[in-house]
C-alpha cells in the first residue's frame, strides 16, 4: 500500500513539473536553424510567445487570472526571426525533462513539429515591438500525442 501510494505521489510531482507554470512560453513556428549542445539549446525562429507579467495593482479580492495570489496580464508577442536560447538548470533539476528537451530538440532539427519551449525567469530582449530574444532556464517540450 505504501508503495501505491509513493508512486501515486511520485507520478501527481512529475506531472505537475512537467506542466508547471512559466513565465514565457514559445510556440516555435517556423525553425530555421537548432544548435544542440550539452547544456544549452539554441533556437533562431518564427515563433508566438506568450508572456506572463506581475500586475501592480494587486488586491486580495481580484477573481481574475494571477500567480501565486497577484494579478497577471498575459501578453502574446510575434517574432519574425528571434534567438531562443534554453540554459540547463545549473541544479540539473528535472534531468529526464532535459533528456527529453535534448530529443525534441533533434527532433526540431530533423524537421518535426515540438511543443513548446517553457521559460522560467528568462531574459526578454523586445525591438520593435516583437521579441528578437529569450534567454533563461527552461525546457523544449516534446509535442504532444
Amino acid at each position: 500500500m505504501k508503495l501505491i501510494l509513493a508512486g501515486l505521489v511520485c507520478l501527481t510531482f512529475v506531472t505537475a513539473s512537467i506542466h508547471a507554470a512559466s513565465d514565457a512560453d514559445v510556440t516555435i513556428i517556423k525553425a530555421k536553424k537548432v544548435v544542440i549542445e550539452k547544456d544549452t539549446i539554441t533556437i533562431v525562429a518564427e515563433a508566438k510567445t506568450t508572456i506572463t507579467l506581475i500586475r501592480d495593482d494587486y488586491d486580495p479580492a481580484f477573481k481574475g487570472d494571477t500567480w501565486h495570489g497577484m494579478p497577471v496580464t498575459r501578453v502574446q508577442v510575434i517574432c519574425n526571426n528571434g534567438t531562443f536560447t534554453i540554459k540547463r538548470h545549473a541544479d540539473n533539476r528535472l534531468p529526464e525533462a532535459w533528456q527529453d528537451s535534448l530529443k525534441a530538440a533533434k527532433d526540431l532539427q530533423d524537421g518535426k513539429e515540438v511543443g513548446r519551449i517553457g521559460y522560467y525567469a528568462p531574459d526578454i530582449v523586445i525591438k520593435g515591438n516583437m521579441i528578437d530574444s529569450i534567454t533563461g532556464n527552461g525546457f523544449l517540450y516534446p509535442k504532444r500525442e
